[in-house]
């Protein structure tokens, strides 16, 4: 899946939190906040960011470099932007 139905979009509401996961383990390396199809942005970021030396992006290149996905996880949705920046996660 390379991004949401317009459904899915309408019931993640405004913003939400997620996790990446590496599937080599499967523990969260990132968790990060979005809205829209922001969760499926970092393999195009992996590619062509200048800052591919980042830990995030470095892992990102390891699971494809391996031929696996990187699997992806909504933490919480529906959150306003003001109660997306209370909780100071990120």
């Amino acid at each position: 899946m390379e991004s949401f139905s317009e459904k899915s979009l309408q019931a993640l509401g405004d913003y939400y939190v997620y996790g990446l996961i590496d599937p080599r383990n499967n523990e969260i390396f990132y968790i990060g906040k979005g809205s829209g199809n922001r969760v499926f942005e970092y393999g195009k970021e992996s590619l062509l960011s200048p800052n591919r030396e980042k830990l995030k992006l470095k892992i990102i290149s390891q699971i494809k470099e391996m031929h696996l996905e990187v699997k992806k996880l909504i933490i919480i949705s529906n959150l306003s932007e003001s109660e997306l920046l209370r909780l100071k996660l990120l």
